[in-house]
């Protein structure tokens, strides 16, 4: 009979506890460890209107055939206010503008409803952000984010603000609730 060290055992379990913790590679990116894939071409069509004040060139038409997206993640950490499911997308390209300009987003929404967290975009390095739902909603049976007319702010502290009008699609496939 073969005698087998805690010394061998305890490297294996506690692996086996780290995986099974995050789900083991399950695939529904849920809980405290989220796989933060980039985001990848999804074959999706998308388009975007940004409205911004004018001298800062923003304004326009943002839009792709192949909109590149990451899966929908369901996170819940230890201590945070609410549970949100998240995605990113990128790859939004300025229209009618040489060099253009490209659109990149973080959207955060409450699993179960169909409001937003919040939307962080980033046109060219310059971000802004919108906390909540106003003028904007979560359309899950069409797998798409649908703003009309929502204000984001910049954060960082220029008090500049665009408008957004348009949808940014999301993978169907998503954790339960998403």
């Amino acid at each position: 009979m073969t005698k087998i060290s805690f010394r061998v055992l305890a490297p294996a379990a506690a692996l086996a506890v780290l995986l099974s913790a995050c789900g083991g590679g399950g695939g529904d990116d849920e809980g405290v460890f989220v796989d933060e894939r980039d985001p990848s071409a999804s074959g999706l069509s998308a388009s975007m209107n940004v409205a911004a004040p004018a001298g800062t060139a923003l304004s326009g038409t943002y839009a792709s055939n192949n909109i590149f997206l990451n899966n929908v993640t369901k996170v819940d950490p230890i201590g945070a206010p609410v549970e949100t499911c998240r995605f990113r997308f990128s790859a939004l390209e300025q229209q009618g503008v040489t060099p253009a300009r490209r659109m990149d987003g973080d959207i955060r929404y409450l699993p179960g409803t169909n409001a937003l967290e919040n939307t962080v975009v980033s046109i060219n390095t310059i971000e802004f952000a919108m906390a909540g739902t106003t003028r904007a909603i979560v359309d899950k049976p069409n797998n798409r984010i649908i703003y009309d007319g929502a204000v984001l702010t910049s954060t960082q502290n220029t008090g500049q603000s665009i408008t957004l009008t348009g949808s940014i699609p999301m993978r169907g496939d998503r954790p339960e609730g998403c």
